[in-house]
């Protein structure tokens, strides 16, 4: 067994009980892509994202570039790259796609396409280690740091070819050799083409380094936020920059787990033992590289013997300091080195299968990682998760500080379940959440509220269904949004019809709101920073005849159009019930032009659609809803209200019904309306207030 040689910074961070700190190692993550139209060609055309410059998304027609947060920890960026790469699949929609490929499938002047990966030591280890030995031999503290990370340098350029081998995915040029037929497949023709400018590279001393970095793309750099590399000299080097590992086209974040853990790994292997560059085996290295990377693929490569020894070396040192999901990523590279087939250009090349060529198989990972992006379930809440991709696309600072409770900071502020704010009153939000009592506070302030009745039991429907004989009635949640169970009659119900929905509902609530129906549409105001930023009018679930189709066709043929998910229409007992009230059944053809509701109210997800209507409204509606929202103290979340008329100016408290207020809207509501192809920028108007 070889026996691992610890060097000064070795020992002192044992005896100085530091090793933790080698799993502190943080993460940055640059990538770029091409952006293609689904038939293989550069996109040319305008989308939401074109002209996008931010410290995360920088976007032109044909390339995207997206940067991680600085300094996360190799989990942290794990979930940076999926948001990030999420976020903006989301904005090209279906007919655009990222190109997975380190390597252009088109000639083009943007920058590069691929990844940077940059590794930063934690600053806490450098100091403790320079207070406890090294400040002693009068180095200055930044030439210390400055030297451990040329030492870093100079190692991983060591290990170049070990990398290309095992993370090489571009086996063709393509905007140089369009015909894959004409070419014969290499291990890297990325790593290869970075291998070209090295030779100018001056490794003997880090200011020859600096003086020599004059190219711009380099398989390894030392990196800063500096304009001219000489900088570092005197203020420090931020970090390590690795461009020479190829994205993986088989993950759709294009950068792996396993790609990362192995960096912090071997950082913390080359931090811990004697350095074995040289100049003469540095400049070895590059050529070896550059062969590595010009490989027949299937074939076994040149460097095994040494691969499989460092490897192992890895191995037995990522075991004795307990780096975390060491060993799966282990297994991965050992079966790469051991049979080439399991590589990531020789999988793709096997993996074709019936497709003509590489550059297609490549269109279909896009397409798929393009759709799945599209149609994933989100593990936030969608209000949460909307405002977090747009924080993204839009270059504000995130960080999600209580998933579960759907809690964000952004630029320092915090924003709950994608809508309330600090300055939103706890007591208040409790108020508007007991529907009933919030109609009773407000109907003591001249507020025009619909009547209702609030009951627990059975028993308690029983005893009031004389005072709503006559009467049309909805029957909802009395503490809780609405749902599917929401039933309106607009007949008044039969008592055995009101007992079995109010028995119904009391399965899933603790107490239903039985309220007289109010005549007039019901409206949503969505309320941002004290601000009504839409107004929309919510339209039942229906469907419009055309004398051919019957209604179950109808309805399969409107969700097939649906925008939102909220949009879509099942055929659950109201809907059935509702249905049977109009005498039609799921044969019925319905005569051209007729409409059919298949609900009478407009609860939220069951096949409701809306309507802008913030710019048809007489304005003194929303003069009588700011004073509602100062009442309530409601500055974010929704107000819904009944009016019958909305360009009849307000003038009496019939006007206008009050129903419920919302700390927690859908966004979605006012996002996807009718009319209008594009959503309404909502998640752009929240963040406003935190730019």
């Amino acid at each position: 067994m070889i026996k691992v040689k610890f060097d000064e910074i070795g020992n002192q961070i044992i005896d100085s009980e530091l090793t933790e700190a080698l799993h502190a190692t943080a993460f940055q993550v640059v990538r770029q892509w091409q952006i293609l139209t689904k038939d293989k060609n550069l996109n040319t055309t305008e989308f939401s994202l074109v002209g996008t410059n931010n410290q995360f998304v920088k976007a032109d027609k044909n390339q995207v570039m997206l940067t991680t947060k600085k300094n996360l920890t190799l989990e942290k960026v794990l979930d940076d790259l999926t948001l990030q790469a999420e976020a903006v699949r989301k904005k090209l929609g279906h007919e655009l796609v990222l190109w997975p490929f380190s390597e252009k499938l088109h000639a083009s002047l943007a920058n590069k396409v691929g990844s940077q990966i940059r590794l930063t030591l934690p600053e806490k280890l450098f100091s403790e280690l320079y207070a406890a030995k090294f400040s002693k031999s009068e180095v200055p503290y930044v030439d210390f740091r400055n030297q451990v990370y040329f030492k870093l340098l100079r190692e991983f350029s060591l290990h170049q070819a070990f990398l290309v081998y095992l993370f090489g995915a571009t086996p063709y040029a393509w905007a140089v050799q369009t015909n894959e037929t004409n070419a014969s497949p290499k291990r890297s023709m990325a790593a290869a083409s970075l291998q070209e400018a090295t030779g100018t590279i001056d490794y003997s001393s880090l200011e020859n380094y600096l003086n020599s970095l004059k190219a711009k793309d380099l398989p390894l750099k030392l990196a800063g936020n500096y304009r001219d590399p000489l900088e570092m000299k005197a203020s420090g080097v931020h970090y390590l920059e690795l461009d020479l590992i190829d994205l993986d086209p088989f993950h759709a974040q294009g950068v792996t787990a396993h790609q990362l853990r192995l960096l912090e790994v071997m950082s913390g292997y080359f931090l811990m033992n004697e350095e074995k560059a040289t100049t003469e085996s540095l400049a070895e290295a590059n050529e070896l590289a550059k062969a590595v990377a010009n490989e027949n693929p299937f074939a076994k490569t040149k460097i095994f013997a040494k691969a499989y020894a460092f490897l192992k070396e890895l191995d037995r040192f990522a075991k004795k300091f307990n780096y975390p999901k060491w060993q799966g990523t282990f297994d991965v590279l050992k079966k790469r080195l051991e049979k080439s087939e399991e590589t990531p250009t020789t999988r793709l090349l096997r993996t074709q299968g019936k497709h003509e060529t590489l550059a297609d198989y490549g269109m279909f990972l896009a397409q798929k990682y393009q759709e799945s992006a599209l149609i994933k379930e989100v593990t936030l809440d969608k209000n949460t998760q909307l405002i977090l991709d747009e924080a993204v696309v839009a270059g504000i600072d995130y960080h999600t500080v209580l998933p579960q409770a759907g809690i964000l900071q952004l630029n320092g502020k915090l924003l709950k379940q994608g809508i309330q704010t600090t300055k939103d009153s706890a007591v208040m939000s409790e108020l508007w959440q007991h529907k009933q009592t919030a109609k009773e506070f407000l109907g003591s302030q001249n507020v025009n509220v619909s009547r209702g009745f609030v009951v627990t039991s059975r028993q308690e429907a029983k005893a009031i269904y004389p005072l709503l004989k006559d009467k049309a009635v909805v029957i909802k949640n009395a503490v809780a949004p609405s749902d599917k169970t929401t039933r309106l009659f607009r007949m008044p119900p039969t008592e055995h019809e009101l007992l079995a929905v109010v028995e119904q509902q009391l399965k899933q609530t603790a107490a239903v709101l039985i309220e007289q129906v109010v005549v007039g549409s019901v409206y949503r105001a969505l309320v941002v920073n004290d601000e009504i930023i839409s107004l929309v009018e919510r339209i039942p679930a229906n469907v419009v005849g055309d004398g051919r189709l019957t209604l179950k066709d109808l309805i399969s043929r409107k969700n097939a159009r649906a925008r939102a998910e909220f949009e879509m229409i099942e055929l659950g007992e109201v809907e059935k019930a509702t249905l049977k009230s109009q005498g039609l059944t799921l044969e019925s053809v319905i005569p051209r032009g007729i409409q059919v509701l298949l609900r009478y109210d407009a609860t939220y997800n069951t096949g409701s659609q809306a309507y802008e209507v913030l710019d048809e409204i007489d304005q003194s509606y929303l003069t009588e809803l700011k004073r509602q929202m100062d009442l309530l103290q409601l500055h974010d979340g929704s107000l819904d209200v009944v009016i019958p008329n909305i360009y009849q100016p307000y003038s009496e408290p019939t006007h206008l019904t009050f129903l419920n207020a919302h700390a927690y809207p859908a966004l979605a509501l006012n996002e996807f309306v009718l009319l209008k192809q594009e959503k309404q920028p909502i998640a752009q108007k929240v963040l406003a207030q935190f730019k």
